[in-house]
């Protein structure tokens, strides 16, 4: 049921995003431009909690606005996105134990550091596609939408020792589908500092076993990626211009850069 609900969602995440690169481009221009900045991730559904791993989350991205006065963007962006989950030691934040997981060592590493209770890296490289509303007086603007990533490392350690996890092992699935929210605040001119909440919309692998010391039934939970992103991005082609209205009380009227198309709107 899950592989035929991801391959109908591969589908429909396809065709929407032919849909809106076939939309007419009349009087319309692609903005080009880069983004990076760093993820706290943790995974819902491994008994760890806390936004404690750190990633990268960077590269391109294409925003194509959607009306004259380029209030309304969609914007496709291509990243490596590193996520996950950490937890130092198994007082501060363990609720339970993989049931059978420590019979998964990998014997070609046998180094155990009793500092790391679990750590699990995923990185994808990832295609979001958003929907941004900008506020053409404040500059700060608001996004919904959806993204597809494709697992391409693995690595996952339980009381510091790494467990046999490659990405064909079917613990963890090399598809990814999120829904996120995102938020740009204008810094300078096509500079601006982004946040982006990011939920796996399915699992992210296989169900996993648990058992607790006050608790002798094991029990089973499903994986979700929570992400919190922070970065800064850059546009290129988006050209700015001072804003010179002022309202009568001496106070700017809009933002202080607005795009050549809105120096008459305030």
């Amino acid at each position: 049921m899950q592989v035929e609900l991801r391959a109908i969602m591969k589908k429909i995440f396809c065709l929407f995003l032919f849909a809106v690169l076939l939309l007419p481009l009349k009087a319309q221009k692609f903005i080009g431009g880069v983004v990076a900045g760093m993820n706290l991730s943790q995974v819902e559904g491994d008994e760890v909690n806390g936004f404690k791993k750190v990633g990268f989350n960077g590269g391109g991205l294409v925003m194509l606005p959607l009306n004259r006065k380029q209030s309304i963007f969609v914007t496709v962006e291509l990243l490596y996105n590193q996520k996950g989950a950490y937890q130092r030691n198994t007082s501060s934040g363990a609720d339970a134990f993989p049931y059978g997981d420590t019979v998964l060592f990998d014997p070609a590493f046998p180094y155990k550091n009793n500092k790391i209770y679990y750590k699990l890296r995923t990185d994808y490289v990832e295609v979001p596609l958003l929907f941004h509303y900008e506020d053409p007086f404040t500059g700060y603007a608001l996004g919904i939408g959806v993204s597809w990533g494709r697992l391409v490392y693995l690595k996952e350690t339980l009381f510091g020792r790494r467990l046999i996890s490659d990405i064909r092992s079917g613990r963890f699935y090399r598809d990814n589908w999120n829904f996120l929210v995102d938020v740009r605040v204008p810094i300078y001119k096509g500079l601006k500092f982004t946040f982006r909440y990011q939920y796996s919309i399915v699992p992210i692998g296989a169900e996993r076993t648990y058992y607790t010391l006050v608790n002798a039934d094991p029990f089973t939970r499903k994986m979700y990626h929570q992400v919190l992103s922070f970065r800064i991005m850059y546009t290129f082609n988006d050209r700015y211009y001072l804003n010179q209205k002022w309202n009568s009380d001496g106070t700017r009227r809009g933002p202080k850069w607005v795009r050549e198309v809105n120096l008459q709107s305030y």
